[in-house]
């Protein structure tokens, strides 16, 4: 209102001026024109003069055609373009402003052109193409006054088109540079209106407040006091805006001209009193508007908001009655339906939702009404009140498709109503619409906190612990009434834990603890940080942990549900804490796990866990292996309790553990209880599946497999859910039960039927933790069969199906074995390096590095046999074995390269690094050889030494025993030589092998004559040929011929005969059996013998 009352205003002294100026053109400019001329042109400015606008148009069009060289053309021009303006013909009148620039270049009426142009615009409502003309004027302008009105109009027009911050920027330049221009004062009122328009009303206010002091006559400042008190209002300061909306009564009350803006205030007074619960003043000021016949219009404003004050006081009979006054006298007012709604709202808010809905159904009807989709929603809470939520639901939607602000209010109670019908999947995606399309809604925290509950609902914990974050990034600290943030935090906490993120959920329960420590779900925090510290990590200390904040709960709420479920959890941290201990401390965990739940029944007898605590009871006896005391336990759940749930478990349990003790008779008869007394209990195929494997213990196998066939054929998955220490997880029992059936087959030694059976497996349940073995006992199968080539492509399918199995490493060795086995070591290399490439940090890259060395070893590769084994991880159970490997390729004698001190130096690294390995004194006897082999002597025997005093038992001990003779021997030291091989003789075959035995006798006897104790070799050798006949008769017949030579040299000639003679006889009695290959050396010995015999008669008869 206020840009047309200025628009008029320019408009008015735009035209005075010009009129101005066209006068002083036109006493100027006609003292040198014609007489014709100048009559013509004063009768055409006469007609403008006297606003015949269109007869002078026309005098000015027809003098430019009969004067067009007038010096006075221009003006006409101009005059014409005017005149085009005031007959609103603005096309017309651009035309001619723009024709007269073109026309008349030089014409010194340019700028009264273009401004002409510019105006014509802003009075079509071209306001773009109004403020492009302004610019052009601006451009060449140069007068203050000429500048000012442009950068108002501009201003104006930046308004007209709603860009009020643009505009507020043209009306700055106006009141900033040119504060005493004519547009000054309107540019500062119309900023007031721009601040007001972007709801910036603090700045408004401000502004307009004080309008009136710096310009108390322009015509706006009423309008503008008026805004100032409306500008209050809009920032809700009902207080201050009361004063303002007052004080305008009092200014203008008897100006006829300000008594529709009076009457408006008034009425704004009454709503300041009303939102500052003033109800009686506010009452007294809708009366009054009423007493005094105001129009209908606000009459029946009035006569609303008496009604809207009854039922803010709730007086709800006496507001329906006001209400219906509205409607009863003022039916086609606009608050009619506002009234009819009123009354829907105080039934609703007294409950009656019956009467509410009838009455929100007569508003929604009315399309017109503004109120109908208000109505409409108004209905679905009615529905929703009613617990009708499916119809709630359909009139929510019909909101959804119009332009509502309803749409967002009717989006998130769509949600409630699917979470109230347990449809949590729905409330979802209602829920998750809502906060995307409107993430500025007021609803926004209270849909994230419904939403994070349907994600909990529907076991989408992650979704659910996220969605409760977002709901605290959005409430900071608030705590709203329908949406409290503790409750928020604790279904947080909630959904972590279901997620097993314990730490987080740790936390989160701590943070309620502290944070809202009048909460009701204060304990329950407490109970879930017990609980997620047993959870959180398999340790005794968490258990211990946990135990103490059971007990602390249990001390703070004794008789309280959570200190009861704390008692019964104590007993799980003792149970879980023997189940993680060494054996030797399991009885004292189970033992107090016991003795908790045993106090469960003491502390709390009336508790609805004393089933679950005996039966748990009897699971620490059985972990015990007290399995006759739990049966007992068992036993005692299913008489004692006989409403429990826990009785089919109990009676399974009894199986079990009959099955554990061995008695597979009585295990059967206990399962079988089961699936005769439980036919609905999820236990049914356990119970089969422990009667089949007690058929399968017995050796039943045609009997197992019948029963193993039921699981497979009769049975679903088993899904057993659970969260408790000790308890069986979620199972799928076929593929077990097809896998043992296959076992029984092979068993049977059916392998054909056992590789279809395990077939099965792999086609059935591929994906289970059985198809992997399945594939390795169908190779095993094979080979079984003798189907070599078929077992290795079993093999090889397992690698190819089953990367990722933990047999596969075992299979791709088993695979280069083969090839080992079947000497073709190249290819076995190539296998074991595929076990070192796809399975680095596996035992079985160890030993595939292990067996590359062996294959290269056996392909005479010494140099790539000694890296091979050189690869083997020294933390290997290999790595002993690998480094003797590698001593012994050093000191190999077909290895071209042949080290012997490098192989010591490895072989003597064993016993330091693996003392109790096999290889320890292996690595330390072949040493001493290489010692030998170096001619050192002293070195080789304190290696032997070392295996006899700390390898004493092993076999290299009694190698190491005679070749300490032998070092000694090499050495010249006799004695110590003798005293070595003496030990051997003494201990006899009772200790040593015999070969090392007759080794060492045969030495002792050789080393006693070096010393010339030649009777005493003589002996030795006699004990050789009398304890060692049986072992090697022709070894016997060597030591009775050298012995025959030790009494000659001992001069003991008759001894020297008898021996001879006892070794002639020796060589009769065994030669003809001897072997063949060895005749010869019979036969060179027997010669030497008889001839030796010859000697001795001569001797005995020469003497």
């Amino acid at each position: 209102m206020h840009t047309m009352k200025v628009f008029k205003l320019f408009t008015r002294l735009l035209f005075l001026c010009r009129k101005a100026t066209i006068i002083v053109f036109f006493l100027g400019v006609f003292q040198h024109a014609s007489g014709g001329e100048q009559e013509d042109y004063t009768f055409a400015y006469k007609l403008y003069e006297n606003k015949a606008y269109p007869v002078a148009q026309n005098q000015f069009d027809q003098f430019i055609k009969k004067y067009p060289r007038s010096d006075n053309a221009d003006d006409a021009k101009l005059l014409a373009a005017e005149c085009a303006l005031q007959l609103k013909n603005f096309d017309e009148a651009i035309q001619n402003y723009k024709q007269l620039l073109i026309d008349y270049p030089e014409t010194n009426l340019s700028l009264d052109a273009l401004q002409g142009v510019a105006i014509s615009w802003y009075k079509q409502g071209k306001y773009e193409e109004a403020i492009k003309g302004y610019e052009e004027v601006l451009e060449v302008a140069s007068e203050a006054e000429t500048i000012s009105h442009s950068l108002y109009f501009i201003g104006e027009s930046f308004d007209n088109l709603g860009l009020y911050q643009k505009a507020g920027e043209y009306y700055d330049q106006v009141i900033s540079k040119y504060s005493t221009s004519n547009e000054a004062a309107d540019a500062l009122y119309s900023k007031g209106w721009t601040f007001y328009r972007l709801k910036n009303y603090q700045s408004a206010y401000e502004l307009l407040s004080g309008f009136g002091q710096k310009h108390p006559e322009h015509y706006a400042v009423p309008e503008a006091n008026y805004r100032a008190a409306e500008s209050l209002f809009k920032m809700g300061k009902w207080t201050n805006a009361q004063i303002g909306f007052r004080n305008f009564i009092q200014t203008y009350t008897t100006s006829p001209n300000q008594e529709q803006m009076v009457t408006d205030a008034r009425f704004r007074l009454g709503e300041c009193y009303f939102q500052q619960q003033m109800m009686k003043e506010a009452r007294q000021e809708f009366s009054l508007l009423l007493n005094e016949g105001v129009s209908s219009l606000i009459s029946a404003e009035a006569q609303y908001w008496i009604a809207e004050i009854l039922a803010e006081e709730k007086k709800a009979a006496e507001a329906i009655y006001e209400y219906q006054k509205v409607i009863d006298l003022y039916p086609d007012s606009s608050v009619s339906d506002n009234a009819w709604y009123g009354i829907g709202i105080v039934y609703f808010e007294q409950g009656e939702y019956a009467k509410a809905l009838s009455t929100f159904k007569l508003v929604s009807a009315n399309l017109q009404s503004e109120l109908s989709t208000a109505a409409r929603f108004r209905m679905g809470e009615c529905f929703r009140m009613l617990r009708e939520f499916n119809t709630a639901i359909l009139n929510y939607k019909k909101i959804l498709v119009s332009s509502s602000p309803y749409i967002d209010d009717a989006s998130y109670q769509i949600g409630i109503c699917y979470f109230q019908l347990r449809d949590y999947q729905g409330s979802i995606n209602e829920l998750s619409k809502l906060v995307e399309i409107y993430p500025e809604t007021d609803l926004r925290p209270y849909a994230l906190y419904h939403l994070g509950l349907a994600y909990f609902n529907s076991e989408k914990y992650l979704e659910s612990s996220q969605t409760f974050d977002l709901y605290f990034a959005e409430v900071q600290d608030q705590n709203l009434e329908s949406a409290p943030a503790d409750e928020a935090l604790f279904w947080k906490a909630r959904a972590l834990y279901e997620a097993e993120d314990y730490a987080e959920t740790i936390k989160a329960c701590n943070l309620l603890i502290q944070k809202y420590p009048q909460s009701e779900r204060l304990f329950q925090s407490h109970y879930f940080v017990a609980e997620s510290t047993y959870w959180q990590s398999p340790t005794k200390e968490s258990y211990q942990s946990a135990r103490q904040k059971y007990q602390k709960i249990i001390e703070q709420q004794p008789s309280s549900k959570w200190a009861e479920k704390s008692q019964f959890s104590i007993a799980w941290t003792y149970f879980s804490e023997a189940a993680i201990s060494e054996a030797k401390d399991h009885q004292d965990g189970y033992n107090k796990a016991i003795i908790a739940w045993k106090t469960m029944s003491q502390k709390y007898p009336e508790s609805k866990l004393l089933d679950q605590s005996l039966y748990q009871i009897g699971v620490s006896q059985s972990n015990l292996k007290k399995y006759s005391e739990a049966i007992q336990s068992f036993k005692r759940v299913i008489t004692s309790y006989t409403s429990s749930s826990w009785q089919d478990n109990s009676q399974y349990q009894i199986g079990w553990a009959f099955y554990k003790l061995e008695e597979y008779g009585n295990a059967i008869d206990a399962f079988s209880e089961v699936i005769r007394k439980f036919p609905s209990s999820r236990l049914q195929p356990n119970a089969i599946f422990g009667i089949a494997n007690c058929y399968f213990k017995q050796g039943r196998y045609t009997n197992a497999i019948n029963e193993y066939k039921k699981v497979v054929e009769n049975y679903p998955n088993l899904k057993v859910q659970s969260r408790e220490s000790g308890a069986e997880k979620a199972v799928n029992l076929r593929p077990e039960a097809q896998y043992y059936i296959a076992e029984s087959h092979m068993n049977l030694k059916n392998y054909s039927k056992a590789i279809n059976a395990f077939e099965k497996v792999i086609q059935h349940y591929p994906k289970s933790n059985w198809a992997d073995d399945a594939q390795y006992s169908i190779a095993t199968a094979h080979e079984n069969l003798g189907q070599k080539a078929k077992s290795l492509q079993a093999y090889r399918t397992l690698i190819k199906d089953y990367r990722s199995s933990s047999l596969a490493p075992d299979v791709q060795l088993q695979i280069g074995r083969f090839y080992y086995v079947e000497t073709d070591y190249k290819r076995a290399i190539s296998e074991f390096q595929k076990v070192v490439k796809q399975y680095p940090n596996t035992s079985s890259a160890w030993l595939a590095k292990y067996n590359i060395g062996k294959s290269y070893l056996m392909l005479g590769s010494y140099k790539q046999s000694i890296e091979a084994f050189s690869q083997v991880e020294p933390k290997s159970e290999f790595s002993a074995s690998a480094m003797f490997e590698i001593g012994n390729a050093w000191y190999n004698k077909k290895n071209s390269r042949r080290n012997l001190t490098n192989a010591i130096n490895i072989l003597i690294d064993i016993p330091e690094k693996h003392p109790k390995s096999p290889f320890a004194a292996k690595a330390l006897v072949l040493a001493g050889e290489c010692h030998q082999e170096m001619v050192q002597w002293q070195k080789a025997i304190d290696l032997y030494n070392q295996v006899i005093s700390h390898y004493p038992q092993s076999d290299q001990a009694e190698y190491a025993q005679i070749s300490l003779g032998h070092s000694y021997k090499a050495q010249k030291n006799f004695l110590q030589a003798i005293e070595a091989y003496d030990i051997i003789r003494q201990k006899g075959t009772d200790r040593y092998r015999i070969e090392i035995v007759v080794e060492a006798e045969l030495h002792l006897a050789k080393t006693q004559a070096i010393l010339g104790r030649h009777y005493d070799s003589g002996v030795t050798y006699l004990r050789v040929r009398h304890l060692r006949e049986q072992h090697d008769s022709l070894t016997a017949f060597h030591a009775a011929v050298r012995a025959s030579d030790a009494f000659i040299k001992a001069n003991d000639i008759y001894m020297a005969k008898d021996t001879c003679e006892d070794a002639l006889n020796l060589f009769e009695a065994k030669v003809a059996n001897a072997d063949a290959r060895k005749i010869e050396e019979w036969n060179q010995l027997h010669d030497y013998a008889q001839n030796q015999y010859k000697q001795i008669l001569s001797r005995i008869e020469q003497q």
